[in-house]
């Protein structure tokens, strides 16, 4: 079988293809596969121009290739889709889940794995009310704004009966980069609590500023998805409060699946273990039990637990889980800690279809490229 690799470029990730493709090979080794496919990669810059990955495409449909993978948003799989639709050939998002895609039902020849961004939001939101949290203040990055998290984050706590009183974003220069606005609110609303996102190198801008104001490092403060992604946690230096976090994948998950992808990638590199060797690694098991060019109905036994192919709606569904981020004693960085399952997740996901839809038809700014591959 023939595979082609669709790998973006990011300033804040640099290492997102290179991780993405020893997931996939890796994943296709440990199976007893290697060798067993023909694997060749193109690169698709920030996966943000539609046409150019359309024609990417269709050469390597042209070429023979069975299957494409690649890492991109749901706007371009849709704006692609018809290539794989007329040919019967597969493609494969991996997909941040920090958009919000606009087309109806399914797309036929179209699979989604996807990080939960958006569902991460949700149930961190869940999580701050059952603390009984009420009043938000919300904060997050120029470049975090431009994408469906600060959505999810509203429509969850709305639909919940809490309230954001007060919404925050930083400047997209870091020369400009000021929490003032936030802690003159927070001095205001002794009440409120901190939902966050941020992602790279601007979680470790939010959390260096937070720590000078008292206003702001005294209050709970509740993050989810990429702002608690383990690598930069651990090279940020810990707030000297701890705080809480969903993420849709964590080194400390306690599995016979995590230990052997951990191990495997650990063995290639230090910090190969990431999300998106995940998602590398996921893909090369959906291809692997692939039954005549669907994967629609399937599981696998995942390093985050049992990930489901929903046939109704061509995206997986995969465990979401809260931790909280604390001191790592021997570095003085961040660190992941507390690693819980979220239970009960059903009505998440009907509630965040409901937000999808609420927004469908509705004219909205958005950055195009795939979420994480930020330009220079």
């Amino acid at each position: 079988m023939n595979i082609a690799l669709l790998l973006p470029r990011s300033v804040l990730y640099p290492s997102i293809s290179f991780d993405i493709m020893d997931g996939l090979k890796a994943c296709f080794k440990n199976l007893g596969l290697e060798g067993a496919h023909q694997i060749t990669t193109t690169s698709i810059g920030v996966a943000g121009k539609n046409e150019e990955i359309y024609t990417s495409c269709e050469q390597l449909l042209l070429n023979g290739t069975d299957i494409i993978v690649g890492y991109m948003n749901p706007f371009s799989a849709e704006y692609i889709h018809p290539l794989f639709e007329s040919s019967g050939k597969v493609l494969i998002v991996l997909d941040s889940g920090y958009h919000f895609h606009s087309f109806d039902g399914k797309l036929s020849n179209a699979y989604f794995i996807s990080l939960q961004g958006n569902l991460c939001s949700r149930a961190i939101v869940r999580k701050a009310l059952e603390e009984e949290q009420k009043n938000f203040a919300f904060t997050c990055s120029f470049y975090d704004a431009g994408y469906r998290a600060p959505y999810s984050y509203a429509f969850a706590t709305e639909e919940k009966g809490g309230m954001i009183g007060y919404n925050h974003i930083t400047p997209l220069k870091k020369a400009d980069f000021s929490l003032e606005a936030l802690a003159q609110y927070l001095e205001s609303n002794k009440d409120a609590a901190i939902l966050t996102s941020f992602c790279g190198d601007m979680i470790e801008d939010f959390f260096r500023e937070a720590q000078k104001n008292n206003s702001i490092s005294s209050r709970k403060t509740y993050g989810s998805g990429f702002t608690a992604e383990e690598w930069w946690l651990s090279k940020i230096p810990y707030p000297e409060y701890d705080w809480s976090c969903s993420v849709p994948w964590s080194s400390k998950i306690e599995s016979k699946e995590n230990k052997e992808f951990i191990t495997v990638m650990e063995d290639l590199r230090p910090h190969k273990a990431n999300i998106f060797s995940l998602l590398g690694w996921e893909a090369a098991l959906f291809i692997s039990i692939m039954n005549k060019n669907s994967i629609d109905g399937l599981t696998i036994n995942s390093p985050r637990g049992i990930v489901f192919m929903n046939p109704n709606t061509g995206f997986s569904e995969a465990p979401v889980y809260y931790a909280t981020v604390t001191k790592n004693e021997e570095t003085g960085n961040c660190r992941l800690d507390h690693v819980t399952e979220v239970v009960n997740l059903d009505s998440e996901r009907e509630s965040l279809q409901q937000s999808i839809e609420a927004i469908k038809d509705t004219v909205a700014n958005s950055w195009l490229n795939a979420y994480a591959c930020l330009d220079s």
